[in-house]
């Protein structure tokens, strides 16, 4: 004879076992797939380094909840892989703090790297469903954009497109296709040879080109002063442009500050136009024009800002009162080949 109980503990396991062998609720639940990683790049530059792709390479990508997204830097130039929480104003890129690879990102608390250059690797795991915005700190206008799915929702995109997009659109910025910034270097590159309104010989402080896609903002810029060598005769000036919407320069001669964010340096005064104006008389004498950069761009609701420095200016005169060869630099950009040379003649 079988104990009551144990009768009724054997027709339990009967009733139960099949369901979870044989595909019963115990079993039913679907396999979750592994996290996956994602790759993407950070800038691209030419080969002589002249031009830089400020952009996030594509710069905007679909991922599931869990999966991580590596970002190789491919430029010499600096950049910051960044993401912040919708209320945190906009931080500057050199105090941090900064966030060690790899890092979560779930929209509540600042993910940034440091100021970064190539062959530099960064990865961010995103746990949490959402839409988040990827910045540069270095650039206000290269941004991205992540959207992180729920492992229910389809992908639109594997790596292999969003490696061809990397490539089109590296491609695309790099040889500006539709020729605006090969006609502006043309068109200023024999201006050494013109004066401006005030007399002074000009030169162009890079040029730069805006460009976008539904997922955000990128940028070429040309890193070089257009005319670097011009000649002039003592007492006369040069006055330094910047033709970049984006990106800031300096003219700076002699010793290069501390600070190259910082103020202007030397002999400066300010002209009645606004622009800063300084004096050079030897190679001794150094001068630092602080950063020469376009305005913010104005926005509707937004008081206007003026044209006052550190952002606004965007013209640097230097009067010559002696001869001799002066060589000078972009503060921000001479590791990429960003130099002049002024000849002073009797």
């Amino acid at each position: 004879m079988i104990p009551s109980s144990l009768r009724w503990t054997l027709l339990f396991t009967v009733l139960i076992v099949p369901r979870v062998l044989w595909g019963g609720a115990s079993a039913s639940a679907t396999p979750q797939p592994a996290p996956q990683t994602w790759f993407a790049t950070v800038g691209a530059q030419s080969g002589d380094m002249g031009r830089q792709a400020l952009a996030f390479l594509p710069n905007e990508i679909w991922i599931h909840t869990g999966d991580s997204i590596t970002w190789r830097w491919d430029a010499n130039d600096v950049h910051t892989v960044t993401f912040l929480p919708a209320t945190l104003p906009r931080p500057d890129f050199i105090t941090g703090p900064f966030s060690p690879s790899p890092a979560t990102f779930d929209g509540s608390k600042e993910v940034t790297t440091p100021p970064l250059v190539k062959p530099a690797t960064y990865t961010v795991t995103f746990p949490s469903a959402g839409n988040f915005m990827l910045v540069c700190l270095v650039h206000e206008r290269m941004t991205g954009a992540v959207h992180v799915l729920d492992l229910s929702q389809p992908l639109p995109h594997d790596q292999d497109f969003y490696d061809r997009q990397a490539a089109d659109q590296r491609r695309d910025l790099l040889s500006d296709r539709d020729g605006h910034l090969e006609e502006a270097c043309r068109d200023h590159g024999d201006q050494g040879e013109h004066h401006h309104s005030i007399d002074a010989h000009l030169v162009t402080v890079g040029v730069g080109e805006i460009s976008a896609t539904a997922g955000g903002s990128q940028t070429l810029s040309v890193v070089r002063f257009i005319d670097d060598k011009i000649t002039i005769h003592a007492g006369q000036t040069v006055e330094w442009n910047n033709h970049d919407p984006v990106t800031p320069h300096t003219v700076t001669f002699g010793t290069e500050p501390s600070d190259i964010l910082g103020p202007p340096v030397g002999n400066i005064t300010t002209d009645p136009d606004g622009a800063l104006h300084g004096t050079i008389s030897s190679n001794a004498d150094s001068v630092h024009s602080g950063l020469i950069v376009a305005p913010p761009q104005a926005r509707l609701g937004v008081p206007a800002l003026p044209p006052d420095p550190p952002l606004g200016i965007t013209r640097f005169r230097v009067t010559f009162t002696n001869p001799g060869t002066f060589p000078y630099i972009c503060a921000l950009h001479d590791n990429l080949g960003m130099k002049g040379t002024v000849i002073v003649l009797p």
